[in-house]
């Protein structure tokens, strides 16, 4: 990685993780497409960006943070724990997978996969309709967010995306849904950094470095007027348009 390479995937990183879009699939489908980054190193450097927007967001709902560790919102304390632990029990298999895969499977196939998760996951947003009644938190929706959370362990399955899909697909409204998606991303990113950092090592370097602290400003500046931008825009396309124009790169042989 050199400056050039940091500033394209820490700008990338800081405004497709709040996107309905797969930040982690973007940052391994540049960086190997247009850098070509090893698909090993490639999924190093798109987990590490993920501690710089993790930054971001934990700065940006510190209030409600500060108010969840003072146990002010206990049932919201609980929806977290909850849909965390849920978190693993999809997660934890999936990642088994991904590393087997990643490991043995050529850049070319690796983009395959994500072209393929993408357009899967923008079929899954065009589904999607939100309900006009108001929703609770319980332990069932939580159980149930958390394990499509889970599922964002691939590349190119959007963590956002799934957690507000599923959401919405329960009754939430859309508001609701993004804060809900975006404060269950905190401890859930936090712990994938920690098992993947002590599994896999992370991509320390200076330029590694520099990535992250640009991922973590422009996600910071970006995240509020991209969570109300997402509400509205049809992210959906842009998967299932992204997910082709990987496809064709792998067949057409680069």
């Amino acid at each position: 990685m050199d400056w050039i390479v940091a500033i394209v995937l820490g700008v990338l990183q800081g405004i497709a993780e709040w996107l309905p879009i797969s930040s982690q699939g973007q940052v391994m489908a540049f960086s190997m497409a247009l850098f070509n980054t090893p698909a090993t190193e490639a999924l190093k450097y798109a987990v590490w960006l993920h501690v710089g927007t993790l930054i971001a967001a934990t700065i940006y709902f510190r209030k409600t943070i500060i108010e969840l560790l003072q146990l002010k919102d206990k049932k919201l304390l609980k929806w977290l724990i909850i849909a965390t632990l849920s978190t693993g029990i999809t997660a934890a298999p999936l990642y088994l997978f991904l590393k087997h895969t990643v490991s043995v499977a050529q850049a070319s196939f690796v983009l395959l996969l994500i072209g393929i998760l993408l357009i899967v996951t923008g079929i899954l947003q065009k589904k999607v309709k939100e309900s006009a009644h108001k929703k609770e938190t319980n332990s069932q929706n939580a159980i149930i967010t958390g394990l499509a959370q889970g599922l964002s362990v691939l590349p190119g399955i959007s963590r956002s995306g799934t957690t507000v899909a599923a959401l919405l697909f329960q009754g939430f409204s859309a508001e609701k849904s993004f804060v809900l998606s975006f404060l269950m991303s905190i401890p859930a990113v936090l712990a994938a950094e920690i098992i993947f950092g002590l599994d896999e090592g992370f991509a320390l370097d200076p330029f590694a470095f520099l990535a992250m602290l640009i991922a973590l400003v422009v996600g910071y500046i970006t995240l509020e007027k991209l969570i109300e931008f997402a509400k509205k825009a049809s992210f959906w396309k842009f998967c299932i348009g992204f997910g082709i124009f990987l496809i064709l790169i792998f067949l057409m042989g680069f």
